[in-house]
């Protein structure tokens, strides 16, 4: 968004409500509603609001959330996780990645902590999610798509910016971009950026580095063959190296790779619901 972007802020008996979005979006009441009437968390809603479509994402935050949202924002003016995901998308689009493009984002404060919240992105029309589109795929598809993450997330990893939650689910596959504008050439959507930033790198050190793909791989090891794999992982080293941060020490880095990957199983583990009726992942895992 541009310095000429909506901003509005309004009291309601539930709390302030602070509005921002693309000049000329003419659904400010109509997204904002929508936000208060939800109460549930959802996500990849779909809605035309003022003759757009649009995704939509949000919902109440748990007590925790709001009690860790609203320190951070008294203690170092943070943003709420929806506009914390705008900037982090308006980031990715600057740097020519492919992701999904913010429109608006509605946030419910009580007290100055967050309490509810919506955010809206650009509808990604035909688009599948990672995982499914892999599933259909031949394989000379499924080769150009595991080199095409690796060579994305490698970049994303060399300018420092951290996704935070790259699952398979957390990309799209679309048809190839073809218009001359960011994501030139490629398939691959990035979304749900939310825990993502250039500053997170300095928040966790570069070892959030490999829980990024420790992450991907605790899903993708499943699905993805060796040689696949290690087309993703070569694609990501030369990534690194072609944007000016190699990869030190590569046999280290893969076996943090797979720590990482083994921490996400044990989430798994304490919380099945992650799942989502998935079977559990295989436990043995050696990217070498």
């Amino acid at each position: 968004m541009t310095q000429d972007e909506i901003r509005t802020t309004r009291r309601t008996p539930r709390g302030r409500v602070e509005f921002r979005a693309v000049p000329g979006f003419r659904g400010a009441e109509e997204l904002v509603d929508e936000c208060l009437r939800w109460d549930v968390r959802r996500s990849g809603v779909w809605r035309t609001i003022a003759g757009e479509e649009l995704a939509l994402k949000g919902g109440p935050l748990a007590s925790r959330g709001v009690r860790r949202h609203g320190l951070r924002r008294a203690l170092l003016a943070a943003p709420a996780p929806c506009e914390a995901e705008r900037r982090n998308l308006e980031w990715l689009s600057k740097r020519l990645f492919r992701c999904a493009e913010p429109v608006a984002s509605v946030t419910l404060r009580r007290r100055g902590a967050p309490v509810q919240q919506l955010l809206a992105t650009r509808w990604v029309a035909g688009a599948d999610p990672f995982d499914d589109a892999w599933q259909r795929a031949a394989d000379p598809e499924r080769r150009a798509l595991a080199e095409e993450v690796g060579r994305e997330v490698g970049r994303m990893h060399a300018l420092r910016f951290l996704h935070g939650d790259l699952y398979p689910r957390n990309a799209l596959v679309t048809q190839r971009a073809d218009d001359g504008g960011p994501g030139h050439g490629r398939r691959i959507v990035w979304i749900d950026a939310w825990a993502a930033g250039p500053t997170a790198w300095r928040r966790g050190a570069p070892y959030r580095v490999e829980r990024d793909l420790g992450a991907w791989f605790s899903e993708a090891a499943d699905w993805m063959d060796r040689a696949q794999q290690d087309q993703l992982l070569t694609a990501y080293a030369d990534a690194r190296a072609a944007n000016g941060r190699p990869i030190p020490n590569l046999d280290t880095f893969l076996q943090r790779i797979r720590s990482a990957r083994r921490a996400e199983l044990a989430k798994l583990e304490r919380e099945p619901r992650r799942l989502r009726g998935r079977p559990f992942p295989i436990a043995g895992w050696d990217p070498n």
